[in-house]
């Protein structure tokens, strides 16, 4: 009997998971898939014209990352290369997109 009373808590912990990635997926392809690329590789035309980074190489810290996504980022001469995000995103999917660009990294050699 107590068996059947914890089955529907454990579907629920099981459908609630997802969410985060889900919403991970959705933060990224809207605002940074179309110059990053869906694999993070940064190989799509508009990545390419304005020489985006591919993200799986990416050695930045959090901070690093969040102040970008946030600050957005400049060429040498200028010229804004990354738009800022920082008033367009809550903290919250701020956090979501650092994760993102994060899980496109190689796993650590242990």
């Amino acid at each position: 009997m107590r068996q059947r009373q914890l089955l529907p808590l454990a579907l629920l912990f099981l459908w609630i998971g997802p969410v985060p990635a889900a919403e991970n997926a959705v933060v990224f392809e809207a605002n940074c898939a179309a110059c990053h690329g869906a694999d993070g590789s940064a190989n799509t035309p508009q990545g390419r014209k304005v020489k985006a980074r591919d993200l799986r190489a990416s050695t930045l810290t959090d901070a690093e990352i969040e102040r970008q996504i946030r600050d957005g980022s400049k060429s040498k001469s200028g010229s804004a290369v990354m738009p800022a995000f920082g008033r367009d995103l809550t903290d919250a999917q701020i956090q979501e997109a650092i994760r993102t660009v994060k899980s496109f990294r190689p796993p650590a050699a242990k």
